[in-house]
Protein backbone atom coordinates (compact mmCIF):
# COMPACT_ATOMS: atom_id res chain seq x y z
CA UNK A 1 0.00 0.00 0.00
CA UNK A 2 1.73 3.28 -0.87
CA UNK A 3 0.95 6.45 0.79
CA UNK A 4 1.82 9.98 -0.54
CA UNK A 5 4.45 12.03 1.26
CA UNK A 6 3.35 15.64 2.42
CA UNK A 7 5.99 18.31 0.99
CA UNK A 8 6.68 21.13 3.57
CA UNK A 9 5.24 24.36 2.98
CA UNK A 10 7.17 26.49 1.25
CA UNK A 11 5.55 29.62 4.03
CA UNK A 12 8.07 27.83 6.43
CA UNK A 13 11.44 28.68 4.69
CA UNK A 14 10.14 32.25 4.42
CA UNK A 15 9.53 32.98 7.94
CA UNK A 16 12.67 31.50 9.36
CA UNK A 17 14.44 33.66 6.54
CA UNK A 18 12.35 36.77 7.96
CA UNK A 19 13.09 36.33 11.86
CA UNK A 20 16.84 36.25 11.24
CA UNK A 21 16.66 39.46 9.31
CA UNK A 22 14.57 40.67 11.91
CA UNK A 23 16.99 39.43 14.82
CA UNK A 24 19.91 40.87 12.98
CA UNK A 25 18.58 44.44 12.52
CA UNK A 26 17.77 44.11 16.33
CA UNK A 27 21.10 43.63 17.14
CA UNK A 28 22.93 46.05 14.48
CA UNK A 29 20.10 49.22 15.86
CA UNK A 30 21.13 48.34 18.98
CA UNK A 31 24.80 47.91 18.21
CA UNK A 32 24.77 51.76 17.08
CA UNK A 33 22.93 53.07 19.91
CA UNK A 34 25.45 51.60 21.92
CA UNK A 35 28.22 52.63 20.03
CA UNK A 36 26.17 56.53 20.05
CA UNK A 37 25.42 56.35 23.70
CA UNK A 38 28.65 54.98 24.41
CA UNK A 39 30.43 57.90 22.60
CA UNK A 40 28.28 60.67 24.40
CA UNK A 41 28.57 59.05 27.95
CA UNK A 42 32.64 58.99 27.25
CA UNK A 43 32.56 62.11 25.90
CA UNK A 44 30.23 63.38 28.69
CA UNK A 45 32.58 61.91 31.46
CA UNK A 46 36.17 62.81 29.75
CA UNK A 47 35.06 66.30 28.90
CA UNK A 48 35.23 67.59 32.37
CA UNK A 49 38.98 65.74 33.21
CA UNK A 50 40.08 67.29 30.11
CA UNK A 51 39.18 70.91 31.01
CA UNK A 52 41.03 69.95 34.38
CA UNK A 53 44.31 68.87 32.86
CA UNK A 54 44.60 71.63 30.48
CA UNK A 55 43.94 74.26 33.40
CA UNK A 56 46.54 72.63 35.56
CA UNK A 57 48.85 71.78 32.93
CA UNK A 58 48.95 75.30 31.36
CA UNK A 59 50.85 77.20 33.88
CA UNK A 60 53.24 74.18 33.56
CA UNK A 61 53.82 74.31 30.02
CA UNK A 62 54.15 78.05 30.01
CA UNK A 63 57.15 77.67 32.49
CA UNK A 64 58.41 74.45 30.04
CA UNK A 65 57.99 77.09 26.97
CA UNK A 66 60.54 79.71 29.40
CA UNK A 67 62.93 77.44 30.31
CA UNK A 68 63.51 76.41 26.56
CA UNK A 69 63.31 80.04 25.02
CA UNK A 70 65.88 81.09 28.19
CA UNK A 71 68.19 78.04 26.88
CA UNK A 72 67.65 79.49 23.32
CA UNK A 73 68.85 82.95 24.51
CA UNK A 74 71.77 81.72 26.60
CA UNK A 75 73.52 79.50 23.40
CA UNK A 76 72.61 82.28 21.07
CA UNK A 77 74.58 84.56 23.14
CA UNK A 78 77.69 82.16 23.85
CA UNK A 79 77.74 82.01 19.81
CA UNK A 80 77.51 85.55 19.53
CA UNK A 81 79.86 86.02 22.40
CA UNK A 82 82.05 83.17 20.47
CA UNK A 83 81.76 85.43 16.68
CA UNK A 84 82.98 88.18 18.67
CA UNK A 85 86.04 86.89 19.98
CA UNK A 86 86.64 85.62 16.74
CA UNK A 87 86.27 89.32 14.98
CA UNK A 88 88.49 90.65 18.01
CA UNK A 89 91.41 88.31 17.31
CA UNK A 90 91.09 89.01 13.85
CA UNK A 91 91.31 92.57 14.18
CA UNK A 92 94.30 91.95 15.64
CA UNK A 93 95.82 89.87 13.20
CA UNK A 94 94.33 92.39 11.13
CA UNK A 95 95.97 95.34 12.65
CA UNK A 96 99.28 93.66 13.43
CA UNK A 97 99.76 92.87 9.83
CA UNK A 98 98.77 95.81 8.46
CA UNK A 99 101.57 97.70 10.80
CA UNK A 100 103.98 95.29 9.38
CA UNK A 101 102.81 96.04 5.69
CA UNK A 102 103.53 99.79 6.17
CA UNK A 103 106.90 98.83 8.58
CA UNK A 104 108.01 96.96 5.14
CA UNK A 105 107.20 99.71 2.47
CA UNK A 106 108.65 102.61 4.11
CA UNK A 107 111.91 100.40 4.57
CA UNK A 108 111.92 100.10 0.85
CA UNK A 109 111.16 104.10 0.57
CA UNK A 110 107.34 103.58 -1.10
CA UNK A 111 104.86 105.12 1.02
CA UNK A 112 101.40 103.05 1.26
CA UNK A 113 99.28 106.24 2.18
CA UNK A 114 96.36 107.52 -0.19
CA UNK A 115 96.10 110.93 -1.10
CA UNK A 116 91.81 110.94 -0.91
CA UNK A 117 89.64 113.44 -0.96
CA UNK A 118 85.94 113.31 -0.39
CA UNK A 119 83.17 113.56 -2.49
CA UNK A 120 79.49 113.72 -2.87
CA UNK A 121 77.21 111.48 -5.16
CA UNK A 122 75.50 113.83 -6.74
CA UNK A 123 73.96 111.36 -9.63
CA UNK A 124 73.77 107.59 -10.18
CA UNK A 125 71.92 104.75 -12.37
CA UNK A 126 69.36 105.58 -14.09
CA UNK A 127 69.90 108.69 -14.01
CA UNK A 128 73.57 108.10 -15.56
CA UNK A 129 75.05 105.63 -17.31
CA UNK A 130 75.07 102.07 -16.12
CA UNK A 131 77.84 101.51 -13.67
CA UNK A 132 78.46 104.59 -13.42
CA UNK A 133 77.90 107.90 -11.36
CA UNK A 134 78.64 111.28 -11.23
CA UNK A 135 80.58 112.82 -8.35
CA UNK A 136 80.80 116.76 -7.30
CA UNK A 137 84.85 116.88 -7.67
CA UNK A 138 86.68 117.58 -10.68
CA UNK A 139 89.95 118.88 -12.05
CA UNK A 140 89.47 122.30 -9.47
CA UNK A 141 89.78 119.74 -7.06
CA UNK A 142 93.13 118.25 -8.34
CA UNK A 143 90.91 114.72 -9.62
CA UNK A 144 92.70 113.85 -12.82
CA UNK A 145 91.56 110.69 -15.25
CA UNK A 146 92.38 107.42 -13.98
CA UNK A 147 92.21 108.32 -10.49
CA UNK A 148 91.09 105.11 -8.49
CA UNK A 149 87.51 105.82 -6.70
CA UNK A 150 86.85 104.12 -3.20
CA UNK A 151 83.72 103.10 -0.99
CA UNK A 152 86.37 103.14 2.01
CA UNK A 153 89.73 103.22 2.64
CA UNK A 154 90.27 99.72 1.56
CA UNK A 155 87.59 98.71 -0.56
CA UNK A 156 87.63 100.12 -4.42
CA UNK A 157 84.91 100.22 -7.12
CA UNK A 158 86.45 101.97 -10.22
CA UNK A 159 88.18 105.12 -11.80
CA UNK A 160 87.25 108.34 -13.17
CA UNK A 161 86.46 108.19 -16.65
CA UNK A 162 86.22 111.84 -17.41
CA UNK A 163 86.57 115.54 -15.52
CA UNK A 164 84.62 118.70 -15.76
CA UNK A 165 86.09 121.42 -13.57
CA UNK A 166 84.10 120.45 -10.90
CA UNK A 167 82.47 117.28 -11.44
CA UNK A 168 83.47 113.79 -12.65
CA UNK A 169 82.21 110.63 -14.21
CA UNK A 170 82.92 107.18 -12.34
CA UNK A 171 83.23 104.24 -13.99
CA UNK A 172 82.38 100.94 -11.79
CA UNK A 173 85.32 98.13 -12.99
CA UNK A 174 81.88 96.24 -13.22
CA UNK A 175 80.55 97.71 -15.81
CA UNK A 176 80.04 95.25 -18.68
CA UNK A 177 82.89 93.48 -20.34
CA UNK A 178 84.96 95.59 -18.61
CA UNK A 179 88.53 93.44 -17.58
CA UNK A 180 90.52 94.16 -14.69
CA UNK A 181 93.24 92.44 -13.33
CA UNK A 182 93.45 91.13 -9.96
CA UNK A 183 94.73 89.32 -7.02
CA UNK A 184 93.43 86.26 -5.11
CA UNK A 185 94.44 87.26 -1.37
CA UNK A 186 94.57 83.77 0.22
CA UNK A 187 97.11 82.06 -2.93
CA UNK A 188 98.61 85.27 -4.42
CA UNK A 189 97.34 83.96 -7.90
CA UNK A 190 96.58 87.04 -10.48
CA UNK A 191 93.42 86.17 -12.49
CA UNK A 192 91.22 88.75 -14.86
CA UNK A 193 87.79 89.55 -13.78
CA UNK A 194 85.13 90.34 -16.43
CA UNK A 195 82.72 93.04 -15.18
CA UNK A 196 78.89 91.92 -15.70
CA UNK A 197 77.07 94.78 -14.84
CA UNK A 198 75.76 95.89 -11.20
CA UNK A 199 78.66 95.67 -9.31
CA UNK A 200 79.43 91.97 -10.29
CA UNK A 201 81.97 90.20 -11.86
CA UNK A 202 82.48 86.31 -13.24
CA UNK A 203 85.60 84.18 -14.59
CA UNK A 204 86.06 81.32 -16.23
CA UNK A 205 88.62 79.15 -14.52
CA UNK A 206 89.57 75.09 -14.83
CA UNK A 207 87.72 72.78 -12.06
CA UNK A 208 90.49 72.39 -10.29
CA UNK A 209 91.20 76.15 -9.72
CA UNK A 210 92.02 76.82 -5.80
CA UNK A 211 89.19 79.18 -5.72
CA UNK A 212 86.62 79.05 -2.53
CA UNK A 213 83.67 80.88 -1.52
CA UNK A 214 83.90 83.80 0.38
CA UNK A 215 87.82 84.43 -1.17
CA UNK A 216 88.83 87.83 -1.50
CA UNK A 217 89.98 89.78 -4.57
CA UNK A 218 92.25 92.41 -4.39
CA UNK A 219 93.25 95.53 -6.78
CA UNK A 220 96.96 94.70 -7.69
CA UNK A 221 99.34 97.14 -5.95
CA UNK A 222 100.98 98.09 -2.93
CA UNK A 223 97.81 98.70 -1.72
CA UNK A 224 95.88 96.18 -0.75
CA UNK A 225 92.57 97.12 -1.84
CA UNK A 226 89.19 95.07 -2.24
CA UNK A 227 87.50 95.02 -5.31
CA UNK A 228 84.91 91.98 -4.64
CA UNK A 229 84.70 88.26 -3.15
CA UNK A 230 83.66 85.22 -4.16
CA UNK A 231 79.50 84.42 -3.67
CA UNK A 232 78.86 81.76 -6.18
CA UNK A 233 80.87 78.96 -7.66
CA UNK A 234 78.90 76.84 -10.86
CA UNK A 235 80.99 73.88 -11.48
CA UNK A 236 77.32 71.90 -12.43
CA UNK A 237 78.20 71.72 -16.09
CA UNK A 238 80.11 69.16 -18.08
CA UNK A 239 82.33 71.45 -18.91
CA UNK A 240 86.24 71.21 -17.88
CA UNK A 241 85.90 74.73 -16.24
CA UNK A 242 83.80 76.46 -13.96
CA UNK A 243 82.13 79.65 -13.30
CA UNK A 244 82.74 82.45 -10.59
CA UNK A 245 80.78 84.82 -9.77
CA UNK A 246 82.10 87.71 -7.70
CA UNK A 247 80.59 91.35 -6.28
CA UNK A 248 81.08 94.26 -4.71
CA UNK A 249 81.35 94.49 -1.24
CA UNK A 250 78.54 96.62 0.01
CA UNK A 251 76.52 98.38 -2.23
CA UNK A 252 77.73 101.02 -4.12
CA UNK A 253 74.73 102.29 -5.74
CA UNK A 254 73.27 103.28 -2.48
CA UNK A 255 76.39 105.00 -1.70
CA UNK A 256 75.81 109.13 -0.73
CA UNK A 257 79.76 109.80 -0.85
CA UNK A 258 83.45 108.35 -1.99
CA UNK A 259 86.57 108.72 -2.24
CA UNK A 260 88.77 109.99 -5.10
CA UNK A 261 92.45 109.25 -4.56
CA UNK A 262 94.21 112.07 -5.95
CA UNK A 263 97.14 111.08 -8.30
CA UNK A 264 100.20 113.43 -7.48
CA UNK A 265 101.87 114.74 -10.61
Amino acid sequence: MNYLLKSKPKNEHKGKFLLVSIVLGGVLILGIFFLDFSRNLFYSLARPLWISENFITAPFRGITNFFVFKNNLINQKLELEDEIASLKLKQIDYDVLLKENQELKDQIGRSGEKNLIFSRVLSRPPRSPYDTFVIDVGSNQGVFQADRVYMSDNIIVGVVKTVTPNTSLVELFSSGDNKQEAILSRTGASFVLVGKGGANFQIEVPRDADILWGDMFLYPGINSSVIGSVYYIDSSSQSSFKTVYIRSPGNVFQAKSVFVNRTIR
